[in-house]
């Protein structure tokens, strides 16, 4: 891939950067069109290897700032997006070889790019792509899909503290001070709803024997009443701030239990074989995936449910947004809901909830290391 560094705009580096990615077909044809374009136009051309260099190889300016021009660039700042960024596979390449990171791994990992683009022909009738924001981690050599899942790591970003009992591994999972909470145990403000009579805030205090604070459930409620950890019995395993491996769960192949757990496996023993430097306290993840209403919705045999029980969950400020475009389609709202579609069980539960005056938010989750 080291002939096609400097050569990515060209229909033969575009092609060598596709094959040795392994990018489908109808991928790899349409990259190869747009890099042939973009060098036929000299100003796009120029354009093209500027915004490479800036994004992936000085890294001086902030990428979002980067990305804003490269996708306000030219008649088609998202074809000419998508050819920059494929282009930047082989500097992608250079660096897992350099690190003796498996190819196989930057394979899988660059195939968000092929998500996203058909993504972004679904909802524009073009090719192109435009989650840019999201794929830079990917293409800078940040972030890593094992498996089913994705990984990269970062700062526990929850305002929770999570024990481990000593004795049994049991989890528990106390918030920090000062959070404001509904009556409900969820984040003031969550769905657009704040509750200014029955709202109140957390504390938390630890005298050198006993953490004492209000308990995060299972189900990712915070609960008003204290409660009192002794440390001779738990273990603080986890607190914000503390280094994670953050979890994301990629459009594809069905979301089972054995192959989310097989990814914790494969995630675990790369980073000890790729990053002894950086060890992590835990599995975070925050999504749609893990809204709790989908505990009392969903059967237990369902993926969705399976995922969640890997995790406990804590509250985040958020509402069904992502839940909507998720089950529903890119920009189906609220007011959308009469009229969505009903082609799945999933998108029947959720619409069913959700006109009855149901709520649906995103929580996060924690899976201790």
């Amino acid at each position: 891939m080291a002939s096609v560094m400097e050569d990515f705009l060209s229909q033969g580096g575009m092609a060598a950067i596709c094959e040795a990615a392994r990018l489908p077909a109808d991928i790899a044809d349409a990259l190869r069109d747009a890099a042939e374009a973009v060098r036929a136009g000299d100003e796009l051309a120029v354009a093209a290897g500027r915004f490479r260099r800036a994004l992936f190889e000085d890294a001086v300016r902030p990428p979002d700032e980067v990305n804003r021009e490269l996708l306000a660039f030219g008649a088609d700042g998202a074809l000419l997006a998508a050819v920059v960024y494929a282009g930047a596979i082989p500097l992608l390449a250079a660096r897992y070889a350099a690190r003796g990171w498996p190819h196989e791994v930057l394979v899988d990992t660059v195939h968000d790019l092929v998500i996203w683009m058909r993504v972004h022909r679904g909802r524009h009738g073009r090719w192109g792509l435009s989650e840019l924001g999201w794929l830079h981690q990917h293409m800078r050599g940040e972030l890593f899909r094992l498996g089913r899942l994705q990984f990269h790591f970062v700062a526990s970003p929850f305002p929770v503290k999570a024990f481990r009992r000593r004795a049994t591994g049991d989890v528990a999972v106390l918030s920090e001070g000062g959070v404001r909470y509904r009556s409900d145990g969820q984040l003031d403000g969550t769905c657009g709803i704040f509750d200014a009579e029955g709202g109140w805030v957390s504390a938390y205090a630890f005298d050198g024997a006993r953490h004492e604070g209000h308990s995060i459930s299972a189900l990712g409620a915070a609960d008003r009443r204290t409660v009192r950890l002794d440390a001779d019995e738990w273990e603080l395993a986890l607190e914000k701030g503390d280094p994670v491996l953050n979890v994301h769960v990629p459009e594809g192949e069905r979301l089972s239990p054995e192959a989310c757990r097989d990814s914790y496996a494969r995630a675990a023993a790369f980073a000890a074989a790729h990053f002894p430097d950086h060890p992590y306290r835990a599995f975070v993840c925050d999504s749609w995936l893990l809204a709790p209403a989908f505990r009392t919705l969903l059967p237990e045999s369902s993926n969705i449910a399976g995922f969640q029980r890997d995790y406990h969950l804590v509250p985040v400020l958020s509402n069904e947004s992502q839940t909507l475009e998720r089950v529903f389609g890119f920009g189906t709202t609220l007011a959308d809901l009469p009229n969505a579609k009903t082609e799945t069980s999933l998108q029947r539960i959720v619409r069913g909830h959700l006109a009855a005056g149901g709520r649906m938010h995103n929580a996060g989750g924690i899976r201790l290391a």
